[in-house]
């Protein structure tokens, strides 16, 4: 391969292209693509739809995190994707928490739901992950930023999410053995990432970024 491959990465709910602010592959171009207000009653599929718009290569791989990562695998579907790297994230329904069936039942425009959920997030993240002071400031940023109406939305869709199918796509899935929004009990076919957790793509972005790196050189072998 004579060229950087293009990676597009999508970040998780609520979250932004910051949360990749520490992730260094070398001998790949990274890309970025942010949220989006979603349009009422739109499906996650359609969604993808609309973020697969904004991807101005003809050859190209997807980073996705958490949410951003059934996006990647959404937009699969619908684009010839080179590659998924998936991180921290779900490939199919049988993979997504039940608790998430109970967090669908959250009416979508209730902002005082989504408010809660944004200071309990804030406010519990430091027990449920360990970033360092600068990376729960960044963190409380980042959600501040989203909208009510796209954490609703998101959480609802996750819940929604009826993929159960096998990946046509080539993927690389990463998961923290101490991730709590998707437990890894719940997932297959991933190489772990012993004590990381939900966030270890800013937490732990010197390894992430070492396996992401081992892997396109991998990929570069074979052609």
């Amino acid at each position: 391969m004579t060229n950087k491959p293009i990676i597009y990465c999508i970040p998780g709910l609520g979250l932004d292209h910051r949360l990749f602010s520490k992730l260094s592959i070398e001998g790949a171009e990274l890309k970025f693509l942010d949220y989006m207000q979603p349009i009422e009653k739109e499906s996650i599929s359609d969604y993808a739809k609309r973020l697969a718009d904004k991807i101005e290569d003809d050859t190209f791989s997807i980073l996705g995190m958490s949410l951003g990562g059934i996006l990647a695998v959404e937009i699969s579907r619908i684009k010839k994707v080179e590659h998924l790297f998936l991180i921290s994230t779900v490939k199919n329904k049988s993979e997504v928490p039940s608790i998430f069936k109970y967090m669908d039942l959250l009416p979508t425009k209730n902002k005082t739901a989504s408010k809660l959920a944004i200071d309990a997030s804030v406010a519990f993240k430091p027990y449920y992950d360990k970033s360092d002071e600068a990376g729960n400031k960044l963190f409380e940023a980042m959600i501040h930023a989203a909208s009510h109406e796209q954490l609703a939305w998101g959480v609802k869709e996750i819940a929604a999410w009826k993929f159960d199918e096998k990946l046509e796509c080539p993927f690389y899935h990463i998961h923290g053995t101490a991730d709590l929004i998707f437990p890894i009990k719940n997932i297959d076919q991933a190489e772990t990432l012993k004590g990381a957790t939900h966030y270890m793509v800013y937490n732990n972005a010197a390894e992430v970024s070492k396996r992401i790196e081992a892997r396109i050189k991998l990929l570069a072998s074979t052609y």
